[in-house]
């Protein structure tokens, strides 16, 4: 025998407080019925009535709880063949890696944030296949179609900026290595999620759409970032900030948040375009992706223990019943 809740046995406890309390009403109904009878009086009372019915009366309301706890705690036995629909999608994170994601718009940057986004997703899956691929001016698989989650959550942390020789944002490079991705798919539904600050250099995005939609393939797209735009910093081997980085006229350039690029590349698949901004932002995009429509990815047969707590939950039923049937009434006053 197991039990699925074995924490409730914890209530056991409160029947020590019980035992206690009738313990404490039965010496008060005593001293009461004492103080207007005599002694002889009282021990000719009715049979059923006294110290003797009230302890049987208890113990049956004792067992009962006892009993209450006990289906409370789910006692299981035996097994059964149980077939379970597997329903689930299949979404791949583009993780924009471009240094502009370094700037601390959003803190600590918005490489970071757009980190924990992810992650924050994947902890609130059951039954969905994530991948991640990382792009910048090229892009590249950091981590499979997978359902272990853990794994997938390690890799998302050990994202980092892409090298110097791999920078750019180009959009398109990270669609068609999704679409790669895509191809042995084993369900009717298909995502990607765009994580990003919206500045394709290249825009080639727009002719992979057609294939996107081929594949009835959703984009939602989630913006990093202010509209009004911050620096990018330069970090030295240890994290510090050296510098910012300029353009050839030795002006600070500014990363901007480009919105409309994000919501035109969602509108094309028939997704939704997300901004990045706060928790409540977070709560509301897994809220959105909660409610996706999932497909059946495969059926599972598995071994699964039969739930007995219906067995304690009759026994404490039927023992509060012949409790309550129980009469303190007087019958006959006890003879000599």
């Amino acid at each position: 025998m197991s039990f699925s809740h074995p924490e409730a046995f914890s209530l056991l406890a409160l029947l020590v407080i019980f035992i206690f309390v009738a313990f404490y009403n039965f010496k008060k109904k005593k001293k009461l019925l004492t103080t207007f009878m005599s002694s002889i009086a009282y021990k000719r009372l009715g049979i059923r009535s006294g110290g003797e019915i009230d302890f049987f009366k208890t113990s049956l309301v004792t067992l009962a709880l006892i009993f209450f706890v006990l289906a409370l705690a789910g006692p299981q036995w035996g097994e059964q063949f149980e077939s379970m629909d597997i329903r689930g999608i299949e979404m791949v994170f583009l993780l924009d890696t471009s240094t502009s994601m370094n700037a601390e718009d959003l803190k600590p940057n918005r490489l970071e944030v757009a980190k924990q986004l992810v992650v924050s997703v994947v902890d609130n899956l059951r039954t969905d296949y994530v991948s991640l691929i990382n792009f910048a001016g090229a892009a590249y698989v950091q981590c499979p179609l997978t359902i272990d989650y853990e794994a997938f959550k390690l890799m998302t942390e050990a994202s980092t900026i892409s090298p110097a020789e791999e920078q750019g944002t180009d959009f398109g490079q990270a669609f068609l290595l999704a679409l790669e991705t895509f191809k042995k798919s084993k369900s009717d539904k298909k995502l990607m999620i765009l994580i990003t600050d919206g500045e394709d250099q290249e825009n080639t995005w727009y002719q992979t759409i057609d294939e996107l939609q081929k594949e009835k393939i959703l984009i939602f797209t989630v913006g990093v970032g202010v509209a009004s735009g911050a620096p990018i910093p330069i970090k030295n081997e240890k994290g510090e900030v050296t510098g910012w980085k300029k353009d050839k006229k030795g002006n600070i350039v500014k990363t901007q948040l480009d919105e409309n690029t994000l919501i035109h590349v969602a509108s094309q698949t028939g997704g939704q375009y997300f901004r990045l901004t706060d928790v409540a932002s977070v709560d509301t995009f897994i809220n959105h992706l909660k409610n996706v429509e999932r497909s059946l990815l495969s059926k599972k047969v598995k071994l699964r223990k039969i739930k007995r707590f219906h067995y304690p939950l009759i026994i404490g039923i039927i023992l509060l019943l012949v409790e309550s049937i129980l009469s303190e009434k007087r019958i006959k006053w006890k003879k000599d």
